[in-house]
């Protein structure tokens, strides 16, 4: 069994998610990238940014920065699908382009970390007792100058929410399995607002979140079914699958059909006056 943080995190919410995204099943509509845009731009631009072009101690003009970024920006669209006029769809291209530009140009100053930082790090664990394999890769793994290691995921979300801690706990477990320790420090880098969101963990915190695995990494292997979770109407709304999830179909239809049928309403051409005393055909 191989298992990733986002396969666990598929399965805690659908089982049904998880095993179409573990067997390939496409979506019966392919879904926009709409929403991902900003953040694959400059993630891929900070995986360049620190593993090749600081590491070559290369000082970064603001042109060149829009050189690279232009490069990387046509390559993202070229290889996407994106519904641009989709009702949600509220930035052209060329604006999230340049509030990733921006973006880019504030972080590099505000945070000094990246000469000490590699990024996209990868990290595979085989369990000894299952040989289920683990893994991960890292947005951000820092090793400081005083010693000290520092693990950062970054996030492009617009807000700054209640953050996933259990993505961080993951992390952290799969670099204390692969080093024999755990890191210094663990937090979200939030691109859009040049701020750094630690989490609080020690090593019980770590191997709580260990059994939770183990209890969930089970649960998965007796699945013989793997039933849709249906009802929390965000995860349904946003998930790839939602045209295939006959469950969620019906659920939705029941629930139209439960609504309060509309009021029959003759209307013989005279003019309404919505009065104190009410609606009233003058």
């Amino acid at each position: 069994m191989i298992l990733s943080y986002s396969q666990y995190k598929s399965y805690i919410e659908c089982p049904k998610k998880y095993f179409n995204e573990v067997h390939g099943v496409e979506p019966s509509e392919k879904p926009s990238a709409y929403f991902s845009l900003y953040g694959k731009l400059i993630e891929m631009f900070f995986k360049t940014y620190t593993n090749v072009i600081v590491k070559n101690q290369t000082e970064l003009t603001d042109f060149m920065v829009d050189k690279i970024l232009r490069k990387m920006w046509e390559n993202i669209l070229d290889t996407n699908y994106v519904v641009w006029n989709d009702p949600w769809v509220k930035e052209s291209s060329e604006q999230i382009y340049n509030s990733v530009y921006n973006d880019v140009l504030k972080n590099i100053q505000a945070f000094s970390f990246w000469k000490h930082a590699r990024s996209e790090v990868s990290i595979n664990i085989v369990l000894k007792k299952t040989f289920d394999t683990l893994n991960c890769r890292l947005d951000f793994l820092i090793n400081n100058p005083d010693g000290t290691v520092e693990i950062l995921d970054g996030k492009g979300t617009s807000k700054i929410g209640k953050p996933d801690i259990e993505q961080l706990y993951f992390y952290i477990l799969m670099y204390l399995l692969h080093n024999k320790k755990l890191p210094d420090k663990a937090g979200f880098l939030y691109y859009r607002y040049q701020t750094i969101n630690y989490i609080n963990f020690d090593m019980q915190t770590i191997v709580d979140y260990k059994n939770k695995l183990s209890i969930v990494k089970k649960a998965i292997k007796e699945d013989k079914t793997f039933q849709p979770k249906v009802g929390i109407s965000k995860q349904c709304k946003w998930c790839a699958y939602e045209h295939n999830c006959e469950a969620l179909i019906a659920k939705r239809k029941l629930k139209s059909e439960k609504k309060k049928p509309a009021l029959p309403f003759e209307f013989n051409g005279g003019v309404l006056s919505f009065s104190p005393r009410g609606l009233e055909i003058l």
